[in-house]
């Protein structure tokens, strides 16, 4: 009898305790995920897909302290430019993915985000202590968003601007140019006036935005367009395109290095960095690498200044970007990382130039006697930066193809620039009506 009342008793007690027991181990269980383990209980490890660069270097050193702090263990897997730009179009748009986050060109993420490839980031982002607008200008945060969301983060605020070596220009009484006349101008005097010396040097290499990323600085700057203003066709052969590419490809074959139609930026930083090249129109990224005097013979010797421009000044936008695939294991890791990747403090001791906090730092360098200060110039420049320096549509980087070919074939002389234009310009057409 007395057992039988024990048993009405204790059975319901033990269940009740066996519930709550489980409970509070679900508790558990769900705090540990948001500190970085997964649903099993395992630490959680997100795959991070990304190019090689010295800012990713930095980042390695520092990412034992992310992962200390979350228990996320971070992947970096390291691919080339080209293979990740092949890759990354494969991974977003397949039904499942090993990638939780991932480097992609600022170009392409309105394209991804319009076709559902992407998680939205606003929920993590507006959690998170460090991510604040204001810390980025307008235009780098309207091109990371679509339809009033926030699909990637910039790792750059970037452009172009000219670098030049002050010491010569005030060895040979040059003045820093304003428009073409003058660059031409002066790129000549150095040309004739320092033995071995290139007068300029510009990315002559064919590729999607390679030798397509500095040239159209002169074609905005003449007055020129890659579309027409609907964007339903090129508008490559108008006389501005055409005036472009002459002056573009003439500069270089007059005054450039020898070689210079394979040119990347990489030889372009190089030529400077080794004292082989009076001036660069290119991205400003390379400005704090040639005056780094560990690896610079210029260090201390350079001079930098807005894009010169006839009917415009035409600095472009640029920027790379982290986003999350749709179809990512772990979102909340995922975008945790890159929180912590773009905060003030982290992206400025990587060496990116966003927020506006690194931008201040990564551009912070004395000026030489009697020019004007890099932070200077990159602020003027950023304010005129436009999204859609290249047109931002979904066949972006095929448009881009065909106007690095036209640029390239004037360059090794196979075609003049009229010839090179009026082709791709029908590559263009044909590419915009889907044929």
């Amino acid at each position: 009898m007395f057992k039988r009342k024990l048993r009405r008793v204790f059975l319901p007690l033990m269940v009740s305790m066996l519930v709550v027991g489980m409970f509070a181990i679900g508790c558990g269980q769900t705090n540990t995920q948001a500190a970085g383990q997964s649903s099993q209980g395992k630490p959680v490890t997100i795959n991070f897909m990304a190019d090689s660069r010295p800012e990713f270097d930095k980042m390695e050193q520092l990412l034992p302290q992310f992962e200390k702090k979350t228990g996320i263990h971070v992947n970096y897997m390291k691919l080339q430019e080209t293979p990740l730009r092949a890759k990354t179009g494969l991974e977003v748009s397949a039904p499942s993915t090993d990638i939780d986050v991932f480097m992609t060109d600022f170009m392409f993420l309105n394209k991804y985000a319009k076709a559902g490839y992407l998680a939205p980031l606003d929920k993590y982002l507006d959690a998170s202590s460090t991510f604040n607008k204001a810390n980025y200008m307008k235009p780098f945060i309207d091109s990371v968003s679509y339809k009033g969301q926030i699909y990637g983060m910039p790792l750059y605020q970037d452009c172009n601007i000219l670098v030049y070596r002050a010491d010569i220009f005030k060895k040979l009484h040059l003045t820093v140019p304003k428009t073409f006349a003058e660059l031409e101008h002066d790129a000549k005097v150095i040309k004739e006036n320092e033995p071995g010396m290139a007068g300029i040097v510009m990315r002559g290499q064919r590729g999607y935005g390679v030798n397509e990323w500095t040239w159209p600085t002169f074609l905005e700057g003449f007055g020129g367009s890659y579309l027409t203003q609907d964007e339903k066709a090129g508008n490559l052969t108008s006389p501005e395109a055409i005036q472009a590419l002459t002056y573009y490809t003439d500069i270089l074959k007059k005054y450039g290095p020898p070689g210079v139609a394979n040119y990347s930026y990489v030889e372009v930083q190089n030529d400077m960095m080794q004292g082989k090249v009076g001036m660069f129109v290119d991205s400003a990224t390379l400005a704090p690498r040639c005056e780094d005097p560990s690896a610079s013979k210029v260090a201390g010797k350079l001079g930098f200044a807005m894009v010169p421009g006839d009917k415009a000044v035409a600095p472009g936008f640029y920027s790379w970007t982290l986003a999350v695939p749709a179809h990512a294991k772990h979102k909340a890791a995922a975008a945790k990382f890159i929180a912590w990747l773009t905060s003030p403090k982290i992206a400025t001791e990587c060496g990116f130039s966003a927020p506006n906090q690194a931008l201040e730092k990564v551009y912070n360098i004395p000026a030489y006697p009697g020019t004007e200060p890099l932070i200077d110039v990159m602020k003027a420049s950023l304010k005129l930066a436009n999204p859609d320096y290249r047109p931002r549509i979904p066949q972006a980087d095929q448009v881009g193809t065909a106007v690095s070919v036209a640029i390239s074939s004037v360059l090794d002389g196979s075609k003049t620039p009229k010839e090179a234009l009026t082709q791709a310009n029908d590559e263009v057409n044909r590419i915009l009506q889907g044929k």
